[in-house]
């Protein structure tokens, strides 16, 4: 059940922002000290970012950064990543030359982290604000509030990959922003304009940031036309055919057709002579049973619960549901167990070295929003107590890790190996 009443600020709600800009100022300090270019990953887009600036439109051959993430079309190089995103950071960067002279790559240290404070830790911070309001809406009381705050600020990989340039922290917040409009229309009865049409342009986002979000912006959609079909063909599908135009256009700018590259895997586009994709190492020729895959998505060296136990509590949290957010917590069960067995049937890949479950983590503001029930139902007991804090010191444990690296296997921040990955090869479980 939602207060209809008018919320006022308290002395609660000050500790909220207290955490969230404690949480800022930690993904701050690390990304001062990490090398902003770290990978292959973050590389291939800033390689974007770099190339369109300097007109050269989306060719990356004279690019700054190494990368195995890039495919050959016509005798040049292309990022294999969408380009939407890198497109709206080279417009950014784009402002910040024109106003200061500061360029990629030469004041890349100062132009990098201007870019990744706007776009990956302002929406950060203020997505564990809204969690907290959310939260108090649903009249959570006080002491499970700020469990569930901690959790979003410290307690979940949102939190390291919020210092690297990446497309899982981008769909994780816009599709809390999405629920959040969702939540304030449909239970608030907030039905003005502005929700809607942030609502849409919210859930495009995550879908251009992660394509198999497409099937969450379907079901988003038609939740809300259940109710308020003309406001949301009026003001929810303007903004989402926006985005879902720019990502067409700026796919076909680079690929010369509709589809991402990530398409043609199997084809010259990625299978060109010295292509790291003909003859991958490590974890990224692994081919193991398919158990044990979804052994290692789950409680292995990227398990969501061995890495995150505190998204036990929240797994248990979308079966145990509260009413008022049955529709969200159904939702976040299917997509969940949906994208488990589709990632665990369709590849064998773990998204290269990195720590965390990273193709899933768009789906941690589901886990969020079931946490908080199940706390609040909770939390009085003394043993649910201790395994709840237990849990989240563990999640905080992996997420510290993340944010310091591996110095001595040469990888920075979150493009690194998990601990359990580290004790699982020391214990010679795995040889990659």
């Amino acid at each position: 059940m939602f207060s209809e009443d008018k919320l006022q600020a308290s002395e609660d709600r000050w500790i909220t922002m207290l955490l969230a800009l404690l949480a800022s100022g930690v993904v701050l300090g690390v990304m001062l000290r990490l090398q902003m270019v770290s990978g292959a990953n973050d590389g291939s887009r800033w390689n974007t970012v770099w190339s369109l600036t300097n007109g050269k439109g989306y060719v990356i051959d004279e690019a700054p950064y190494p990368t195995i993430d890039k495919v050959r079309r016509d005798g040049q190089f292309y990022s294999s990543k969408p380009p939407l995103m890198p497109t709206v950071l080279a417009g950014l960067a784009w402002l910040v030359e024109a106003a200061t002279g500061w360029a990629i790559p030469r004041q890349a240290h100062i132009v990098t982290r201007f870019l990744l404070l706007l776009v990956n830790v302002v929406p950060f911070c203020l997505l564990i604000v809204l969690y907290g309001r959310l939260l108090e809406r649903l009249q959570i009381g006080l002491p499970a509030r700020l469990f569930c705050v901690a959790v979003a600020a410290f307690g979940t990989y949102l939190t390291p990959y919020s210092t690297a340039l990446n497309n899982h922290t981008q769909a994780a917040w816009a599709g809390f922003f999405a629920l959040y409009c969702a939540i304030r229309i449909r239970y608030d009865g907030q039905t003005a304009w502005r929700y809607f049409t942030l609502c849409g342009l919210f859930t495009a986002w995550a879908v251009a940031n992660e394509m198999v979000a497409l099937l969450f912006a379907l079901l988003l959609m038609g939740w809300l036309f259940r109710t308020h079909p003309w406001q949301t063909l009026k003001y929810f599908l303007p903004p989402a055919a926006v985005i879902a135009v720019a990502y067409a256009y700026t796919t076909y700018l680079s690929t010369g057709g509709l589809l991402p590259y990530y398409f043609y895997f199997n084809t010259d586009y990625y299978q060109y002579e010295g292509s790291y994709w003909r003859s991958p190492r490590g974890i990224d020729a692994a081919h193991e049973p398919k158990w044990f895959y979804l052994f290692n998505l789950l409680v292995g060296h990227h398990g969501i619960f061995s890495l995150t136990p505190v998204f036990l509590i929240a797994f248990y949290g979308m079966a145990q549901r509260k009413p008022a957010l049955a529709a969200i917590q159904r939702m976040g069960i299917f997509l969940t167990f949906g994208l488990l067995l589709f990632y665990t049937f369709k590849t064998n890949n773990y998204g290269g070295v990195c720590q965390g479950a990273r193709w899933l983590f768009w789906l941690i503001p589901f886990w969020l929003i079931s946490l908080a029930p199940v706390v609040d139902r909770h939390f009085n007991s003394r043993g649910f107590r201790v395994f709840a804090l237990v849990a989240l010191l563990a999640s905080i444990m992996s997420t510290s890790h993340a944010l310091s690296g591996n110095k001595n296997k040469g990888r920075s921040g979150p493009w690194s190996p998990s601990w359990v990955l580290i004790v699982m090869q020391d214990m010679g479980w795995v040889d990659y």
